[in-house]
Protein backbone atom coordinates (compact mmCIF):
# COMPACT_ATOMS: atom_id res chain seq x y z
CA UNK A 1 0.00 0.00 0.00
CA UNK A 2 1.20 3.51 -0.62
CA UNK A 3 2.10 5.71 2.30
CA UNK A 4 0.41 9.12 2.17
CA UNK A 5 2.78 10.84 4.59
CA UNK A 6 5.55 13.24 3.72
CA UNK A 7 7.16 14.10 7.03
CA UNK A 8 9.86 11.72 8.20
CA UNK A 9 8.30 11.35 11.66
CA UNK A 10 4.94 10.33 10.22
CA UNK A 11 6.47 7.88 7.74
CA UNK A 12 8.39 6.22 10.59
CA UNK A 13 5.25 6.07 12.73
CA UNK A 14 3.27 4.54 9.85
CA UNK A 15 5.93 1.88 9.26
CA UNK A 16 6.02 1.10 13.00
CA UNK A 17 2.23 0.68 13.15
CA UNK A 18 2.32 -1.61 10.10
CA UNK A 19 5.11 -3.66 11.69
CA UNK A 20 3.19 -3.99 14.96
CA UNK A 21 0.09 -5.11 13.03
CA UNK A 22 2.18 -7.76 11.27
CA UNK A 23 3.63 -9.00 14.57
CA UNK A 24 0.16 -9.21 16.16
CA UNK A 25 -1.26 -11.03 13.14
CA UNK A 26 1.63 -13.50 13.18
CA UNK A 27 1.19 -14.17 16.91
CA UNK A 28 -2.56 -14.64 16.42
CA UNK A 29 -1.92 -17.17 13.64
CA UNK A 30 0.45 -19.04 15.95
CA UNK A 31 -2.06 -19.12 18.82
CA UNK A 32 -4.80 -20.34 16.47
CA UNK A 33 -2.55 -23.12 15.21
CA UNK A 34 -1.55 -24.17 18.75
CA UNK A 35 -5.23 -24.27 19.75
CA UNK A 36 -5.96 -26.57 16.81
CA UNK A 37 -8.39 -24.13 15.24
CA UNK A 38 -9.35 -24.86 11.63
CA UNK A 39 -10.97 -21.45 11.13
CA UNK A 40 -9.36 -19.23 8.50
CA UNK A 41 -7.85 -16.04 9.86
CA UNK A 42 -9.79 -13.68 7.58
CA UNK A 43 -13.13 -15.27 8.50
CA UNK A 44 -12.26 -15.07 12.16
CA UNK A 45 -11.33 -11.39 11.89
CA UNK A 46 -14.61 -10.71 10.07
CA UNK A 47 -16.52 -12.38 12.89
CA UNK A 48 -14.60 -10.42 15.54
CA UNK A 49 -15.32 -7.20 13.66
CA UNK A 50 -19.03 -8.00 13.92
CA UNK A 51 -18.82 -8.31 17.71
CA UNK A 52 -20.30 -5.10 19.10
CA UNK A 53 -20.77 -3.46 22.49
CA UNK A 54 -23.42 -0.89 23.33
CA UNK A 55 -23.44 1.43 26.32
CA UNK A 56 -26.81 1.82 28.02
CA UNK A 57 -27.93 3.92 30.97
CA UNK A 58 -30.93 2.70 32.97
CA UNK A 59 -32.04 4.44 36.15
CA UNK A 60 -28.69 6.21 36.41
CA UNK A 61 -26.62 3.03 36.10
CA UNK A 62 -24.36 2.63 33.08
CA UNK A 63 -24.09 -0.79 31.46
CA UNK A 64 -22.02 -2.20 28.64
CA UNK A 65 -23.90 -4.86 26.67
CA UNK A 66 -22.24 -7.02 24.03
CA UNK A 67 -23.86 -8.82 21.14
CA UNK A 68 -23.86 -12.59 20.76
CA UNK A 69 -20.56 -14.00 19.55
CA UNK A 70 -20.93 -14.06 15.76
CA UNK A 71 -19.71 -17.01 13.71
CA UNK A 72 -16.41 -18.33 15.02
CA UNK A 73 -15.51 -15.40 17.28
CA UNK A 74 -15.41 -17.77 20.26
CA UNK A 75 -12.42 -19.51 18.65
CA UNK A 76 -10.38 -16.30 18.96
CA UNK A 77 -11.04 -16.00 22.69
CA UNK A 78 -10.29 -19.70 23.18
CA UNK A 79 -7.04 -19.60 21.18
CA UNK A 80 -5.78 -16.58 23.11
CA UNK A 81 -6.82 -17.98 26.48
CA UNK A 82 -9.12 -15.03 27.12
CA UNK A 83 -12.47 -15.49 28.80
CA UNK A 84 -15.50 -14.37 26.83
CA UNK A 85 -16.82 -11.10 28.31
CA UNK A 86 -20.16 -11.23 30.10
CA UNK A 87 -23.19 -10.13 28.10
CA UNK A 88 -23.79 -7.24 30.50
CA UNK A 89 -21.19 -5.37 32.54
CA UNK A 90 -21.92 -2.56 34.99
CA UNK A 91 -19.49 0.28 34.29
CA UNK A 92 -20.68 2.81 36.85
Amino acid sequence: RPIYHWKDRRVRAHVMVCFLALVLESAFYRYLKLAGSQVEYLYLMRDLKNLKAVELTLEGIRYLCRTELPGNAFQAFKALGIGVPNHVIIIN
